[in-house]
C-alpha cells in the first residue's frame, strides 16, 4: 500500500514522526507536510503565489503552504503514481465536533478523497499528550480494520483518541459530530494607533444524550466519526420544493 501522510501541525511533528513509524509495516509511506505548524488552517489552498517545496528526501516534502496544499502538489504535482489512502496526523489536540470546519488535519484526509481507500485523520485530545508511548497499541484497535473497509466504505474518517492509559482505553464508538457553543469573544487590542485580535477560545462541548465524539472521548473511547463533503441540506430542500 502507498501511503501519503500528511499533519497540519508541521513535517517535523512529533505526531507525523510515530505514525510514520507505525504506518510503515502497513506499506510504503511518503510524507507531505507543511513546513511549520499551520493548524487551523481548513482547507485553503495558496493560490495567488508560488509555493516553495523542500525535498527533504526522496520520501519527505515539507511544503511553505497549508495541508491542503501539501496533499495537492504531491498528488498532483510531483508524485508519478498516485497514493492508495491518504492519512492525517497524529495532530496533537483533538478535532471533534464543529472543530472539523477548521481543522487543518482533517483537511488533510478531505484532501485525499479521491483515491483508492477512504483518507483517515487521527488525533489525540490532548494539546500537550501525556500517553504517546501507547500510542501504537491505540491505533491496532481500529487501523487494521479501517484500513480493510475503506476500499468499501466511501468516507472521509476522523477519529480521536483519548489522552489516557492504554488501559484505561475502553474501547472504539462509531459516533457523529458533536456541537459546540458559540466561541469565546476575540481580544481586541489597541497599540500605537492601530488595532490588534486575539481569536477567542473554543466553545465548551453542548451536553447530549446521543453518543457523539465528545462523549466517547469523555468516557475513554476511541471516536470514528464518518464524514462526507456533501454539504447539502436535504431535509430543507425537500420542504422548499414543496413551497
Amino acid at each position: 500500500m502507498n501511503i501519503l501522510l500528511s499533519n497540519d501541525d508541521g513535517y517535523n511533528a512529533k505526531g507525523i514522526k510515530i505514525l510514520e513509524k507505525i504506518l510503515m509495516k502497513y506499506g510504503s509511506v511518503t510524507i507531505a507536510a507543511p513546513y511549520k505548524n499551520v493548524s487551523a488552517c481548513s482547507s485553503s489552498l495558496t493560490v495567488h503565489s508560488k509555493i516553495e517545496i523542500k525535498k527533504i528526501n526522496k520520501k519527505c516534502y515539507a511544503i511553505k503552504g497549508t495541508i491542503a496544499d501539501s496533499i495537492h502538489i504531491l498528488t498532483r504535482g510531483i508524485l508519478k503514481k498516485k497514493p492508495d489512502i491518504v492519512i492525517s496526523g497524529i495532530n496533537f489536540g483533538s478535532n471533534m465536533g464543529d472543530d472539523v470546519i477548521y481543522s487543518g488535519t482533517v483537511a488533510g484526509a478531505i484532501e485525499g478523497r479521491l483515491y483508492k481507500h477512504s483518507p483517515i485523520a487521527i488525533s489525540i485530545a490532548n494539546r500537550k499528550p501525556l500517553y504517546v508511548n501507547d500510542l501504537e497499541d491505540k491505533l491496532e484497535l481500529f487501523l487494521p480494520m479501517i484500513l480493510k473497509e475503506t476500499v468499501k466504505l466511501k468516507t472521509i474518517f476522523n477519529i480521536n483518541i483519548p489522552d489516557v492509559p492504554f488501559s484505561k482505553i475502553k474501547g472504539v464508538k462509531v459516533t457523529k459530530l458533536g456541537r459546540r457553543n458559540i466561541s469565546k469573544r476575540a481580544k481586541i487590542d489597541n497599540i500605537n494607533h492601530k488595532i490588534y485580535a486575539t481569536i477567542g477560545a473554543v466553545g465548551n462541548p453542548i451536553p447530549s444524550n446521543s453518543f457523539t465524539d465528545f462523549n466517547a472521548v469523555e468516557h475513554n473511547y476511541i471516536s470514528i466519526t464518518p464524514l462526507n463533503t456533501d454539504m447539502s441540506d436535504y431535509e430543507i430542500i425537500s420542504k422548499l420544493k414543496k413551497v
